[in-house]
């Protein structure tokens, strides 16, 4: 393992970021208890004259003039005193609201601490960020926005600011937590406030949480953290994001009871997820288990193993001031500042800054070590060809130097060394077998029980197309963080192979896939012109894409970085492809029966194993539903699509046209894929 301070090199940067291994100083177990123990006084959000304890912060809410209005109006609708609705809001404050025990986060940080080094972790920060960040903290709100993509984002972002002595953040939380016997009262007492999945049919509820994030925000000395992706991404990449706590957030800048908001964009990558197997059975329809302190527990001993390292890179803090330059105008002003709330005009202007974030996490992703070898070993795959170790370094290499060419942050150093450091950390779903060459490990047979099929999303597959999707999967959850830097020259890449293309019809029809692929490769449409700009120059430079006169461009010379662009993108066009074909067969059907019968269809085509995905089908309907090949039927009580013909076809033909073929066997009988019985035996 590399220790200590690293130099991620980035071409497109002007200078190196410096990543430090925060968990290396604590390595002894003298260190762990000595550094709980310290001394500790953390830089605050906002320097007050006095401040709120976690209690003044409930009645604050409790108190305001909004919440006092929603009580009167809910009474005269309802008919129930307002002394008994005031009583519900007491309790809705005593659900969700944080507490602050420092004794119980010095006792919780040493046992983070103790099942980090159980699974050898390092947890390496980009340090300057995170230094450059104290410099502007104290007059204003702060909001945390990290990536989500596993459960340990909570605890290494809590570690993070009391090892760099900020204090602990308010964490939003999933009420899936709240019920967790002993662990949700714990993750209360280090600040975490558990908020409701849904606001539907409870509306003093709502208003109780909105006044309750209005407080946190406006009058809370600490950060703010929740997920702008509002779950976990199971796909390990960006989802659009979730509107509902960042527009609560704004609201008191809006009001203008705080001068200005620091956003603090932040990605987490991730050498191994801890629940990549359960996320790619969560991708075939196998619902997830339910949180539950005692399955907590049974776990614990699969977290005696190497998961290497755990990176967090924090991106430029972003002032909402600046962004939006000042609050809109509006009748809300003419109100007391409490009864201020979002206009629509304000709320457009939550969604953009939303996107823009989503992106600027995108643009922090550190790609790790993992995800280079994950896309050679893919790559093996798609061609049916063992690699042997010293190819793999060869391979590693070029992929460090493409990405790097297209703006990505690659962590690595010496490639030999780091490969032979995450083949450990993956070595039951990858492995170098006898004759030193990298195979994927098949999967073993899952049983799937009868009151589990029962809860099945989906189509019910088959075990046998089970066992071969697992892993290939599995190995698809760490190629899926780079794609967004593959995909724009991917795109323009499949078009011009159907034939030679004026720049004209490249560009609409890169617009057009690029719309159906939204959802998949989250992006923002107002940058999509400088975004193919920038994918046809790179494609031009590197013999991708020809032309004589620009006007016509002509499928290029380099036949390798064509090949990764193509299977890059061939899963998420081929899904798009077969819910097209699925649509075509309808007239009108919900969302749930499309995503049964794209799977059922992805099963009996033999695709890519991630075209049995549900999240990839489920955005590749919403890609449809974007181009206006479906429309939303908003008279049904659960989502439904009306299919639009005339579209529908013309999207269909689109993605037909520039679809890449593969002949490709995904099953054991691929020389790539290692048997399960003979990996064990290595």
């Amino acid at each position: 393992m590399v220790l200590g301070i690293y130099e991620a090199k980035n071409i497109k940067m002007s200078d190196n970021v410096s990543f430090r291994d925060i968990m290396e100083p604590r390595r002894t177990e003298s260190g762990i208890f000595r550094f709980m123990s310290r001394a500790w006084y953390p830089q605050r959000t906002l320097v007050m004259d006095k401040y709120l304890s976690p209690q003044d912060l409930k009645d604050a809410a409790a108190s305001s003039v909004f919440l006092e209005t929603v009580i009167e109006a809910e009474s005269l609708r309802t008919g129930v005193p307002k002394e008994k609705l005031k009583e519900e809001v007491e309790q809705y404050l005593e659900e969700m609201g944080l507490e602050k025990k420092l004794h119980v986060i010095r006792w919780m940080g040493i046992v983070f601490l103790k099942i980090a080094f159980m699974m050898k972790i390092g947890i390496y920060v980009n340090e300057p960020s995170v230094l450059k960040l104290k410099e502007v903290m104290g007059s204003n709100p702060v909001l945390f926005l990290p990536t989500h993509r596993s459960y340990a984002d909570f605890c290494v972002m809590t570690y993070l600011c009391y090892h760099y002595d900020i204090d602990f953040p308010a964490v939003a939380a999933g009420m899936d937590f709240y019920s967790m016997a002993v662990v949700g009262r714990r993750m209360r007492e280090t600040c975490a406030f558990y908020i409701r999945r849904t606001l539907v049919g409870a509306p003093l509820y709502a208003a109780t949480l909105k006044q309750y994030v209005r407080t946190l925000v406006a009058k809370h000395c600490s950060p703010i953290e929740f997920f702008l992706e509002g779950t976990r991404s199971r796909s390990n990449k960006s989802l659009p994001p979730k509107y509902g706590m960042l527009s609560m957030s704004l609201v008191p800048w809006f009001a203008r009871e705080v001068s200005d908001i620091t956003i603090v964009p932040i990605n987490i990558s991730y050498d191994r997820l801890m629940e990549h197997g359960l996320f790619a059975y969560e991708h075939l329809g196998v619902p997830k288990p339910k949180e539950s302190t005692g399955g907590l527990l049974k776990s614990l001993h699969r977290l005696n193993d190497h998961f290497g390292n755990i990176y967090i890179n924090l991106g430029t803090p972003l002032s909402v001031r600046e962004y939006l330059n000042a609050p809109t105008e509006s009748t809300e002003r003419l109100k007391p500042v409490d009864l201020q709330q979002l206009t629509p005009a304000q709320f457009q202007n939550v969604q953009d800054l939303a996107n823009y974030v989503i992106t600027l996490q995108q643009k922090n992703t550190v790609v790790t070590i993992s995800n280079l070898l994950a896309l050679v070993l893919m790559q093996s795959l798609m061609k049916s060809e063992v690699l042997s170790i010293s190819q793999v370094y060869t391979e590693v290499e070029w992929m460090v130097g493409v990405l790097r060419q297209l703006g990505a942050s690659v962590f690595e150093n010496d490639v030999k060394s780091s490969v032979e450091r995450v083949l450990v950390v993956h070595r039951s779903m990858m492995r170098v077998d006898q004759h030193s060459r990298l195979r994927l490990v098949s999967s073993e047979i899952m049983e799937v029980s009868a009151d589990v099929q029962k809860k099945m999303k989906g189509h019910i597959i088959k075990a046998e197309t089970m066992v071969n999707a697992v892993p290939i999967i599995q190995l698809q959850l760490y190629v899926n963080p780079v794609l967004h830097y593959l995909v724009p020259p991917a795109v323009l890449c499949v078009i011009v192979a159907r034939g030679p293309t004026s720049r004209e019809q490249l560009e609409a029809d890169y617009n057009r896939i690029r719309t159906m692929l939204r959802h998949e490769f989250f992006h923002l449409e107002k940058t999509e012109a400088a975004t193919f700009s920038q994918a046809l120059e790179y494609c031009l430079q590197n013999g991708v894409l020809a032309t004589e006169d620009d006007l016509t461009f002509t499928p290029g010379s380099d036949t390798k970085l064509s090949y990764l662009l193509k299977w890059a993108i061939w899963p998420a066009l081929s899904t798009l492809l077969i819910c097209a074909d699925v649509m075509t067969q309808q007239t009108s059907c919900t969302h749930k029966q499309a995503l049964t019968l794209v799977q059922a269809a992805a099963e009996a085509r033999r695709r890519h194993p991630y075209c049995l995905s549900l999240d990839a089908g489920s955005n590749c309907c919403s890609g449809l539903l974007l181009a206006g090949a479906t429309v939303r039927d908003k008279s049904a009580t659960e989502q439904t699509y009306i299919v639009s013909p005339a579209v529908l076809s013309e999207c269909r033909r689109l993605v037909s046209s520039v679809l890449p073929e593969f002949d490709v066997d995904f099953t054991a009988t691929n020389p790539v894929i290692l048997d399960q019985k003979l990996a064990s035996r290595l």
